[in-house]
């Protein structure tokens, strides 16, 4: 993920972008025009680090730690911050503020889904259901 984010953003925008246009054109003009206008940089960064954060704090959240998902979700956090830090160094590409809120949002909705589901799951299986 993070070698992903540290590529060119002309390598991917403009795939990205002919894709986005191709995939609403079979939807009609106001689909196209609507795709093309959603912040997608900000949903592609909440998204990879909602999958991020929810990888982290599975382990943690199935042994009941809450400790340990909020240790997890902070990590992923300062993660973001460092690829943002990498951006910024590389010249290439830019770190932006609204990029780190973006992972900080989709670690809050990872984190927040591996806390609600194991524990959940964990007492259904102690209690004899399925």
């Amino acid at each position: 993920m993070a070698l992903f984010l540290l590529l060119p953003a002309s390598a991917l925008a403009g795939n990205l972008e002919r894709g986005l246009r191709w995939l609403a054109g079979l939807l009609g003009d106001d689909a196209r025009r609507a795709a093309l206008e959603l912040p997608w940089d900000q949903i592609v960064h909440a998204a990879l680090f909602a999958l991020l954060a929810w990888v982290w704090c599975r382990p943690p959240a199935r042994a009941g730690r809450v400790r340990g998902v909020l240790l997890a979700a902070l990590a992923a956090v300062a993660y973001g911050g460092a690829i943002e830090i990498c951006q910024i160094l590389l010249g290439y590409r830019s770190g932006e503020w609204t990029d780190l809120a973006a992972d900080a949002i989709g670690v809050a909705f990872g984190a927040l889904l591996a806390a609600r589901l194991f524990p959940r799951r964990r007492r259904r299986i102690a209690n004899g259901s399925s």
